[in-house]
């Protein structure tokens, strides 16, 4: 997006905090009184990124015994207080089961920095897609808006928003266990006729709005790679401590 759209966007739709909706002179995130909830991730798993109250970041048990097809996952903030209210916002928030797009911005500002650490050597960003029935509900897709946000002011690495699609309408994972959510999703996703040129040979970072279980992202990472990418690295705004 360029400056002057943005700006424009902007006059037309001032900015509001995607928490409490006080309005904001810029969409760069929480409001200040919402951003006091903001619990950074801190030690955490260097593969799954699950949240571990010790000294020194370790592999994960989890991981160490059933290692996940994606090599890592990265996330600025623990999902929860106010972030954990404007997802749910950005994603529901609209009136009838649909979401509130413009969030996309300035929830992907919380990511800027992070992107910048996790994107290294990243050839493509794919967003986790969601089923067209789920889509037609909602209105857009968050993951795909997001990583649009992400990019709009760069040109690397590239972003194939098309390259992966859900072709099961899965269950919401939600209030399924962990076990419950790997099966949900284990043959959900496929990359599609246009994405295998794009993501064979290419180390590309997945990007979705949180990481719970892991097991949606896994089961994309799985995908990518038996589509013949190289290397699949996760990007998420929140990790839930699962």
């Amino acid at each position: 997006m360029s400056f002057v759209l943005a700006a424009l966007l902007d006059l037309l739709c001032p900015p509001h905090c995607p928490a409490c909706h006080v309005l904001m002179p810029a969409p760069t995130g929480l409001c200040p009184a919402c951003s006091f909830s903001l619990y950074p991730l801190g030690n955490a798993c260097p593969v799954c990124a699950r949240p571990e109250d010790v000294p020194t970041p370790s592999v994960c048990a989890r991981c160490r015994r059933v290692p996940p097809p994606f090599a890592s996952v990265s996330a600025p903030f623990r999902y929860g207080g106010e972030l954990a209210t404007a997802i749910k916002r950005f994603k529901f928030g609209g009136g009838r089961g649909r979401g509130r797009p413009e969030l996309a911005r300035p929830l992907a500002a919380l990511l800027c920095d992070e992107l910048g650490r996790a994107a290294r050597g990243v050839d493509l960003i794919v967003p986790v897609p969601l089923s067209r029935q789920r889509l037609r509900a909602r209105g857009f897709s968050q993951a795909h808006r997001l990583a649009q946000a992400l990019v709009a002011s760069q040109k690397k690495p590239e972003l194939a928003l098309h390259a992966l699609a859900r072709i099961v309408d899965t269950r919401e994972q939600a209030r399924l266990s962990r076990a419950e959510r790997q099966e949900n999703v284990a043959h959900a996703f496929a990359v599609t006729r246009a994405g295998r040129t794009l993501v064979a040979q290419r180390r590309i970072l997945l990007v979705d709005d949180v990481v719970t279980t892991g097991a949606t992202v896994a089961s994309c990472a799985r995908t990518l790679l038996a589509a013949g990418a190289y290397r699949v690295d996760v990007l998420a705004l929140a990790r839930a401590e699962n």
